[in-house]
């Protein structure tokens, strides 16, 4: 009988442990990718609006994405300031970013922001939460 109680504490605490290190796995999850776009419209403000801005949100939505920051005042406390506009979109991972920055919908619309402003742009990889 002992070794019965024994084997059940046993696996019960086995259960338990394994529980709390998924459990942390799962908590710990994939990083956030984030895109950081910097943007100094240099052509045509109305062409570069109404062909790009105007579209941009919907190409990053179906892939997860959302902005964190789109334009708003900035200032520079190292460095160079930016010459023009700064957005942030925060997607759920790595790969996802880079499935929305090749897609067929965005690449529609990039060839307008190439054209009508000076930009850069990157994929950051975030911490793991």
């Amino acid at each position: 009988m002992f070794t019965s109680y024994t084997v059940a504490a046993a696996a019960i605490l086995g259960a338990a442990a394994g529980a709390a290190a998924a459990g942390g796995l799962k908590r710990q999850g994939t990083p956030k990718a984030y895109i950081v776009t910097e943007v100094d419209v240099t052509g045509d403000a109305a062409a570069f609006q109404r062909d790009y801005a105007a579209h941009a949100q919907a190409t990053v939505e179906p892939f997860g994405g959302r902005y964190l920051v789109r334009g708003g005042r900035n200032i520079a406390v190292e460095g160079e300031p930016p010459k023009g506009r700064i957005v942030i979109s925060v997607f759920d991972s790595f790969e996802k970013a880079q499935a929305w920055r090749h897609s067929p919908a965005y690449m529609k619309i990039v060839t307008v922001r190439e054209r009508e402003a000076t930009s850069r742009q990157y994929i950051v990889e975030g911490v793991a939460e």
